[in-house]
């Protein structure tokens, strides 16, 4: 693969990146999906032998700081999410996009879920319950993610 494919992947994981630290009002983060979620898992989906842990920590990191979260929380979350999803890239691949969109849900439960054991106490109760929106929202905004992220790759040839 050539540079320009290089750049498309890290573009997108910029961009998702940004769209993922902008400070927005209340009730909108909750309903706000994880980019950087829903575009690793798609490079690691699409070319796992390119694309894979590395990718996530790094993205991870980048994300705590735009966040201002816990240093690594996201990185152990990305991590252990692209490694389910490189573990088993065959079987998700054979999956309808609907089959798909309800493993990445799983996939966003799972990272709210830990982010909300690791903060603790540290919010109330109604921030905690609202802010498992944002799983539904990231499994409702797998398709159009997916079908961009995938016309990118075919354009720019990419793995």
């Amino acid at each position: 693969m050539n540079l320009g494919g290089h750049l498309v992947v890290a573009t997108s994981i910029a961009v998702a990146l940004g769209l993922g630290g902008l400070p927005l009002a209340q009730p909108i983060t909750y309903l706000w999906p994880d980019w950087v979620l829903l575009t690793i898992s798609y490079w690691g989906l699409a070319a796992p032998h390119r694309y894979g842990l590395g990718m996530a920590f790094i993205a991870g990191l980048f994300q705590d700081v735009s966040t201002a979260t816990l240093l690594g929380l996201h990185a152990l979350i990305y991590v252990f999410s692209l490694y389910l999803i490189i573990e088993n890239h065959l079987r998700i691949r054979l999956l309808h996009l609907w089959g798909q969109t309800l493993v990445v849900f799983f996939l966003a439960l799972f990272s709210v879920l830990l982010q909300l054991w690791v903060e603790g106490t540290t919010r109330d109760l109604g921030a905690n319950l609202w802010s498992l929106v944002s799983a539904v929202t990231t499994g409702l905004f797998w398709s159009p993610v997916f079908l961009f992220l995938r016309s990118l790759r075919q354009r720019f040839s990419i793995a």
